[in-house]
C-alpha cells in the first residue's frame, strides 16, 4: 500500500492534493491535481495550494478541475481567483 504524500511546506502535515511545477524561463508556475511527467514537482495541501502566489512578473496557472473557487479561463485552464 502506498503512503499518503505530505505537503512540501516545512512543518505542514497536510495531505498532498495539488502538484506545483514551474518554468523559470517562461516565468510561470502551475498547479495540477496529479503529478505530471518530467521536471521537479512539489506536493501541496489544499490550503497551501489555494494560497500560493506567483513571484512578481510571473503567471500562476491553476490547472486543477475548475470549481466555485477556481473558475476556468477562456483557454480552459483554471486560473487563480486573484488573477481573474
Amino acid at each position: 500500500m502506498r503512503e499518503a504524500t505530505l505537503c512540501a511546506k516545512p512543518g505542514c502535515q497536510g495531505a498532498t492534493v495539488a502538484w506545483l511545477t514551474y518554468d523559470y524561463s517562461g516565468r510561470r508556475i502551475w498547479l495540477d491535481a496529479a503529478p505530471i511527467a518530467g521536471g521537479d514537482q512539489w506536493g501541496l495541501c489544499s490550503g497551501h495550494a489555494d494560497r500560493l502566489s506567483a513571484p512578481v512578473g510571473w503567471a500562476r496557472v491553476d490547472r486543477r478541475t475548475p470549481g466555485p473557487d477556481r473558475p476556468a479561463d477562456q483557454t480552459g485552464e483554471a486560473v487563480s481567483p486573484a488573477a481573474s
